[in-house]
């Protein structure tokens, strides 16, 4: 699988490159996958700005070393955009303003609003483009070359938890929207989106802070002063007593990885990561007990909620150049090791007067594959067409069940799901990029995925349990035409076909899975220079079918065909040195195409914002020096809004405006920072949810819908020191 900007060493010989040259060497020691530099105004879109020129490892004057001696060199490659919207955050705009997790960092894409209405712990409800995608049903992720969604998890299709990944250790996140590209696979409904991992503080770094509602946090990190920023190793301790009753949490973490050049031209990355937490939830109240003061809106109806997590996972990846520019073989097997245990209630004594409705999911997973790609280039109808075959293949052996328990001693009461499920994903594809003329470039390709399962229900309870199996495949067509109009402006239209898989619990035994057809486009403009970097684009996506939480279940549920429809606004600009600022805006229309069960043809899909901005800035100002040593502050803001939320019936949410900011003032070795999130200290609801509920135990059950919310988090603060060392 071809990352955004993979490091890859390479060991040649320090001759001169002519600027411009597509045969200069260091065009040939790009990464597999990574197209080759270009001039300015006549060039690959690919070439990101900003991206750095090779140069010695560990830095230093390559006019030093004798010609003809072997120099090892680093150099990153950017791949070519797939749309017009594709978008790409760098370290500069990830820190503008404070994060606490890697998913509140997803909110830098345009159109991305991430919510936590069940927990600090556990994994952020998603919403992308006019997509709920819960908890990632609809967002393919991927870490470092290992894929974050879980398949067929109990709570919820293509659940990804992104809490092992600390802020501080985010290199670069590359948002694809859309299904333009064949590497993207299962749940890129709206799109993928991939991390790239690295730490470029050289030496020791330990910091340590605090903050409202007992949060506290132990950050540990190194990296080597002579070695590329992708060699690393991180550790991080938190726990927080939360914002009120019910909403204590507390993680660990530990992220490292290396990269090795092995021979001539091949590299090795290695990744491992391990990752535990604990959490509590409020879970929802009823908005008229909330309005009427019947209830606090702190208080939770179940404090028992909650859950704990845990992932571990290895990531080797292998590259090797190939003999032209441009070429080039990768391999990059993975294992990931997954726990999750939860329980919620969102309809309190519905179901069960007597007992009550809580249930409890649990999930064991263990998740093996690899990817493998080789780009060739082939002068088809140019000097600078390249072809790429690749496989990506994944098996996962899940253990899930989910059971009702009584409210007064755990007791179960019932079991709704016992059992155990094998799943195999193989895909192969084929991409191209030819250039039938000068300024006109042709991408895409095609892939194809084979899907198989076996479910084995009530394992739990008899070995004889029923066990059956289904499978089907995929295949879909994907391309990108891009046509440069003048140096650094670029229109592109594309147009590709993906998929969702199947929650492997809703097959028949022989059934051909039935997959979630998806079929997107998009046009707009790209334009790119040293210092700015911006998209506009209109897109429509249409689903075969779809799903909706349901609140009754506690996780997705089928309803009929639904469209999207919008515009999405981006842009990234660094006009000097010490300021950067990154602006995106989306607003999306989506509705069901086809009537079914309790919606019709037309209506809205609930919980989904239509409109969702984002506005990021920082500055990074040098003050001088004191005592000989070099003074810096940085200072940065973040703003939310979320506009316009349906809900079922008919319904609309509330609004959200959300402000965090951050000050830090560094001397020499140590730094003191303030992170002060929900600045304006906004009274707002990360979930707001319709169905009838029963919270009075052996009451007769009110089964009129009513509105359910989850309590954003008001005002905090959070403090840190940190010390470098080295």
């Amino acid at each position: 699988m071809r990352t955004a900007l993979v490091p890859l060493l390479i060991t040649t010989a320090a001759v001169p490159a002519r600027a411009g040259d597509d045969d200069a060497p260091a065009a040939s020691a790009a990464a597999p996958g990574a197209p080759a530099a270009a001039p300015e105004g006549d060039g690959d879109p690919a070439a990101a700005p900003g991206t750095p020129a090779a140069a010695p490892e560990g830095g230093g004057d390559p006019a030093a070393t004798a010609v003809g001696a072997p120099l090892t060199v680093v150099v990153q490659g950017a791949p070519a955009p797939r749309s017009a919207s594709e978008t790409v955050r760098e370290r500069a705009e990830v820190r503008a303003a404070p994060h606490r997790t890697a998913s509140d960092v997803l909110q830098l894409v345009p159109g991305l609003f991430a919510s936590q209405h069940s927990g600090e712990g556990k994994a952020h409800q998603i919403f992308f483009r006019g997509f709920d995608a819960v908890h990632g049903q609809d967002l393919e992720l991927w870490v470092a070359g290992a894929p974050v969604n879980e398949v067929s998890n109990v709570h919820g299709q293509g659940y990804a938890d992104l809490h092992f990944i600390m802020p501080e250790v985010i290199r670069e996140l590359r948002a694809q929207p859309g299904s333009y590209d064949p590497r993207q696979g299962d749940f890129a409904v709206a799109g993928t989106v991939r991390f790239e991992l690295g730490y470029d503080e050289p030496g020791i770094t330990v910091a340590a802070g605090a903050g409202s509602d007992g949060a506290r946090r132990l950050f540990l990190a190194y990296h080597p002063e002579q070695a590329d920023e992708a060699t690393f190793a991180a550790f991080e301790a938190y726990a927080t007593d939360g914002f009120g009753p019910a909403r204590a949490a507390s993680r660990t973490s530990l992220v490292a990885q290396g990269v090795y050049p092995l021979a001539a031209g091949v590299s090795a990355r290695v990744m491992a990561s391990a990752f535990a937490a604990r959490f509590a939830s409020a879970g929802v109240l009823r908005l008229d007990d909330l309005e009427a003061g019947r209830v606090d809106r702190l208080a939770s109806y179940d404090p028992d909620q909650g859950g704990d997590s845990s992932r571990a996972q290895l990531v080797v990846d292998l590259r090797a150049a190939g003999a032209a520019p441009g070429e080039g073989l990768s391999l990059a097997p993975f294992v990931v090791l997954r726990a999750l245990r939860l329980r919620s209630n969102f309809t309190g004594y519905l179901e069960d007067p007597t007992s009550g409705d809580a249930t409890q999911q649990l999930n064991e997973a263990v998740t093996v594959g690899a990817t493998a790609s080789y780009r060739l280039r082939f002068p088809l109808l140019s000097e600078r067409d390249t072809f790429e075959a690749g496989v990506v293949a994944r098996s996962d052996w899940i253990e899930q069940s989910q059971r009702r328990l009584a409210a007064v001693d755990d007791r179960p009461t019932a079991t709704l799901v016992d059992g155990r499920v094998r799943a195999t994903d193989i895909a192969g594809y084929l991409d191209a990029s030819i250039r039938p003329a000068r300024r006109i470039e042709v991408r895409g390709g095609l892939r194809a995925d084979g899907l198989a399962y076996q479910v084995l229900d009530g394992a739990g309870a008899d070995e004889r349990a029923a066990a059956r199996g289904a499978q089907g495949v995929h295949v879909g067509g994907k391309g990108t035409v891009d046509a440069a109009l003048l140096p650094g402006l670029h229109a592109l239209a594309s147009v590709g076909q993906g998929f969702r898989s199947p929650q492997a619990r809703s097959l028949g035994d022989g059934e051909r899975a039935p997959f979630t057809r998806v079929l997107s486009a998009e046009a707009g403009l790209r334009y790119a220079d040293e210092r700015v970097r911006a998209s506009a684009a209109l897109f429509h996506t249409r689903l075969s079918d779809d799903l909706v939480f349901d609140e009754a279940t506690g996780r997705n549920e089928p309803v009929p065909a639904t469209a999207r429809t919008g515009v999405a606004l981006d842009a990234v600009a660094h006009p000097a040195p010490w300021l950067v600022s990154s602006v995106g805006l989306t607003y999306t229309r989506a509705a069901f195409t086809a009537a079914g069960g309790r919606y019709a043809a037309g209506d809205l899909l609930p919980f989904v914002p239509q409109v969702v901005a984002r506005a990021d800035l920082a500055v990074t100002p040098r003050l001088g020096a004191l005592f000989g040593r070099r003074l810096e502050a940085r200072a940065g803001a973040g703003v939310t809004l979320l506009h316009r939320r349906p809900l079922p019936y008919g319904e609309i949410g509330h609004d959200a405006l959300l402000t965090d900011v951050t000050a830090h003032l560094r001397y020499h070795r140590v730094e003191l920072g303030l992170d002060v999130y929900n600045l304006l200290d906004a009274a707002w609801f990360d979930g707001e949810f319709v169905y009838p509920s029963s919270f009075t135990r052996g009451a007769a059950p009110d089964l009129l819908p009513a509105r359910h919310v989850t309590v954003g988090a008001p005002r905090s603060l959070f403090a840190s020191l940190s010390l470098t060392i080295g």
